[in-house]
């Protein structure tokens, strides 16, 4: 039962959402003149004794210090207020942002056009950059863990993975710690990163997949694959987006990580290429019929027009 006031200052307003970890709440800063909103995050470690709770705790105050590095070198990450550890569980206290998650938009509102999911992917990748520019891999990037901030309408990345590792943390045999929980989610996370090895390219491989969900309302699991390949089929259900955007959320999903970006500022690039503001050619899956095709390319004499044809031109305030 968690307590109403939390570390005699934190008052519980209601609890956001349970995982495998802990729990994570709205409460009021209670020493603050504005009384603003925080998250609270409970962490539970998943082994209980001696050993790893020593351990758990000497990481968890190093995964503390680089998210409040993070959070003060980007507004697009929530800032850590605190953390303490009460009656042998880990707090986090960051940011309140007030907006609604990626997830919520396409569920209320359908959707997206290509233009919006561009520029979501332009602000986030910016954002990915920064964090991996501090050897970070999120590790859980998927509609959920991405606000739309009421304020501005920028999408703020939430929820590293990386304390949550932490929480996972076990003994094996030899007397080495190690993680017993893969993080991530499936259907975004990428091959390497389900066998405990994410790289970089990883959080581009989730990304990718979380576009096409903003254009197509599909999650991975709702989309096909090639047998042969492995290849993600998507673009049946997006015909209208670009050549240019449907090739760098290809390239962003391709199952080997030598076949992917190497960097978000490389995805980030090809993003903003001079090419992608071209005008969309006709694909293949564009082409009329054959028989259209054939009346296209050969007309009969009285179906050629005499005549030229013209050429279609979360606020920062207090709690409520």
């Amino acid at each position: 039962m968690t307590p109403t006031i939390l570390n005699h200052r934190y008052r519980i307003i209601r609890s956001l959402g349970r995982g495998g970890f802990g729990e994570t709440f709205l409460a009021e800063d209670t020493h603050m003149p504005s009384g603003r909103c925080c998250v609270i995050k409970l962490l539970n470690p998943i082994a209980n004794n001696p050993q790893v709770y020593q351990i758990v705790q000497e990481r968890f105050k190093r995964e503390a210090a680089i998210l409040e590095e993070l959070g003060h070198g980007n507004s697009q990450i929530p800032q850590l207020y605190a953390y303490f550890e009460l009656g042998g569980q880990f707090y986090l206290v960051q940011e309140w942002i007030e907006g609604e998650t990626l997830t919520g938009k396409i569920k209320q509102q359908g959707t997206l056009k290509e233009d919006i999911v561009k520029d979501i992917l332009v602000k986030l990748l910016s954002v990915l950059d920064y964090v991996h520019s501090k050897h970070i891999v999120h590790r859980d990037i998927k509609p959920d863990n991405i606000i739309l901030r009421n304020s501005d309408s920028m999408p703020v990345l939430i929820d590293f993975g990386a304390v949550k590792e932490t929480m996972g943390t076990v003994v094996k045999a030899s007397g080495n710690p190690t993680g017993s929980i893969v993080i991530g989610t499936p259907g975004f996370m990428a091959s390497e990163q389900a066998m405990g090895r994410p790289v970089y390219s990883s959080d581009l491989y989730a990304l990718g997949l979380t576009a096409i969900y903003l254009l197509t309302g599909k999650v991975p699991q709702d989309l096909e694959t090639e047998y042969q390949t492995g290849e993600i089929i998507w673009r049946r259900h997006a015909l209208n987006i670009s050549p240019t955007l449907a090739t760098v959320l290809d390239k962003a999903i391709q199952s080997h990580v030598r076949d992917r970006y190497s960097s978000a500022r490389e995805m980030l690039n090809a993003l903003q290429s001079p090419l992608a503001s071209l005008p969309r050619t006709i694909t293949e899956t564009q082409l009329p019929p054959a028989s259209i095709q054939q009346k296209i390319l050969y007309p009969s004499p009285q179906e050629v027009s005499p005549h030229p044809v013209s050429t279609p031109t979360y606020s920062m305030g207090g709690c409520i």
